[in-house]
């Protein structure tokens, strides 16, 4: 099959990561594969290096990448007219969008081939009536956890098919970890964006710092965006420079996640991080708030602990919990290990693949 994806930028960001990891697996199986970002990075103000480091990853493994229009990303007519001549070009089996935009985009371009669409979290950031508009172009949804699941069948009446994320290679612990570092290393994996809440997770960890000065750790955070000028300020303004640190975009996250005692989210929302699920089956015992889609991943004082979302002392409790309890690290570690496996990419490409091989045949 001839198989196009569409993502917005090529980034870092956990969806863009899915996709570049299915796309090696989708070219091992003998398809053709096609990764399409809409617009250049530098447009949305992402780094231009990530975006020449995933193509390379995705061709590297087979695959081949496009940029849609190096325009503005706004321009639905100029977009539209660029999406016609793609289609007519490469005359896929299947396309696969991971935006809403995307989808728009196919609309107005008359697609008349089979259009899968991911919404790759549990809330929505655009108006619902979308849905409506756009049911006629979507043949199935795929919904990554069943809180998504839940979403789509309030919105649409398209079919909706669960397929859980997945982690790329390289991730995959021997075994469990057995004890905490000192200091321990906690890691943060993702874009810096309001959804990840990031301001109250380094408001936590100054506090985590003083209610628990006999476990010190220092906290790092891998990812880039808009506001980290702003988090580099909050940093500072609390004094918490010897305990946060802003790594801005790595290419070496499995060596994060292997240096690493415990990963920690704050995030409002999630879909089904998959940094979270490179952390579990990092054997990484997990600290994050109890929200939408981190929840069917993290079972509170099994694998990981969860918090309430939005409250700076309550996360910092969760923090300097997990600090002090050198005794269930290492129980934790092999429950979140145990999690992590379940998430193979052979599973998440082969029932990807079983889903366009039924679309294109009907």
């Amino acid at each position: 099959m001839k198989i196009v994806s569409l993502i917005t930028t090529f980034t870092s960001g956990g969806a863009e990561v899915l996709v570049s990891n299915l796309s090696g697996a989708f070219s091992a199986a003998g398809h053709d594969s096609l990764v399409v970002a809409l617009c250049p990075a530098s447009i949305v103000g992402n780094d231009t290096r990530t975006e020449t480091e995933q193509r390379a990853r995705i061709e590297a493994a087979g695959g081949r990448t496009g940029i849609l229009s190096t325009g503005d990303r706004r321009n639905l007519i100029g977009g539209a007219i660029a999406m016609r001549r793609l289609l007519r070009r490469e005359k896929p089996d299947v396309i696969h969008a991971h935006t809403i935009r995307a989808i728009l985009l196919l609309a107005l371009a008359g697609v008349s081939v089979p259009v899968v669409a991911t919404h790759h979290n549990s809330r929505l950031s655009f108006p619902p009536m979308l849905f409506r508009l756009l049911g006629k172009t979507v043949s199935a949804y795929v919904g990554i956890s069943d809180e998504c699941c839940d979403l789509l069948a309030s919105k649409t009446g398209t079919e909706i098919v669960k397929i859980v994320n997945a982690t790329g290679p390289g991730f995959l612990a021997d075994g469990p970890r057995k004890t905490m570092g000192s200091p321990a290393e906690l890691l943060a994996v993702g874009a810096l964006t309001d959804q990840k809440n990031y301001p109250m997770m380094i408001e936590a960890a100054a506090m985590a710092r003083a209610k628990c000065p006999d476990r010190p750790f220092r906290l790092r955070v891998a990812g880039n965006g808009a506001i980290r000028a702003a988090l580099q300020e909050k940093i500072d303004s609390l004094g918490a420079g010897q305990v946060v640190t802003l790594l801005g975009d790595c290419n070496n996250v499995a060596e994060l996640m292997r240096e690493a005692d415990i990963f920690v989210n704050a995030s409002h929302y999630e879909g089904m991080p998959i940094a979270m699920l490179e952390a579990l089956q990092s054997a990484l015992p997990v600290v994050a708030t109890n929200v939408a889609g981190t929840r069917e991943l993290v079972r509170d004082g099994e694998n990981g602990i969860l918090a309430k979302p939005g409250d700076a002392a309550i996360f910092a409790d969760a923090i300097c919990r997990m600090l002090s309890s050198p005794q269930d690290y290492a129980k934790m570690s092999a429950a979140a290990l145990e999690e992590g496996r379940k998430y193979r990419l052979d599973y998440c490409a082969g029932a990807h693949l079983q889903l366009y091989e039924r679309l294109a045949k009907a």
